[in-house]
């Protein structure tokens, strides 16, 4: 038994469909104790719940966040659109290290095919970074998605944290991840500018001194 995943019970009762079912019944109960209904109020209430239950729009979220197909050529533009379709069943504080992890990716990606080709990235680093958007990303947003919204704010898992906590810190893993990778990628077109800087500032001191 898989004592990993949330009991079912527990997701339901957090989940949109029992609490637009509760609503509808509760409106139901208000017509009956307000002499709008008499026979049959019973199932009538029933039907409402039912109603609520059927009627709730599915969520996809999980489903588009895991099955992003990306080349490439497309990381960064389809990068962009994973977000933007996801951003709504999304806590604040993941959004804002998603964004970060978007800014680090947004100044790699371009590059990723001459930081290659120069021997500048590792493939390690370099299969990290595509990675993250094809299949890291994706599936951690995923995970997170298939819950409640309320079940994955309010209720603690086994460590004590909520669904949403571990979604933020998961994230701050591949931020900090993708960070080292950036600043090794361009560690040395930093100290090729450090150097140049060293040789003009030779170079020119030089002249002046010999004119002055």
């Amino acid at each position: 038994m898989d004592t990993s995943k949330p009991p079912r019970f527990r997701m339901f009762l957090y989940s949109g469909r029992n609490i637009a079912g509760c609503l509808l019944a509760l409106g139901g109960l208000g017509l009956f104790f307000g002499g709008v209904i008499h026979a049959w109020w019973w199932a009538i209430v029933a039907g409402l719940y039912g109603a609520g239950v059927l009627g709730w729009p599915h969520s996809d979220l999980a489903e588009k966040a895991e099955q992003a197909e990306l080349t490439s050529e497309e990381l960064a533009q389809q990068l962009q659109k994973l977000l933007d379709r996801l951003a709504r069943g999304l806590p604040k504080e993941a959004l804002e290290v998603l964004r970060n992890i978007q800014a680090t990716l947004g100044e790699l990606l371009p590059r990723l095919d001459e930081l290659r080709d120069r021997g500048t990235i590792s493939g390690k680093d370099c299969f990290t970074v595509t990675e993250t958007v094809r299949r890291y990303l994706p599936d951690t947003l995923g995970a997170y998605l298939r819950l409640p919204r309320l079940y994955a704010q309010v209720q603690t898992l086994k460590d004590g944290r909520t669904a949403s906590q571990t979604l933020v810190e998961q994230l701050h893993v591949l931020d900090t991840s993708l960070k080292d990778v950036a600043k090794s990628a361009f560690a040395g077109d930093a100290e090729a500018l450090v150097t140049n800087g060293q040789f003009l500032q030779s170079k020119f001191s030089e002249k002046l001194a010999f004119k002055v």
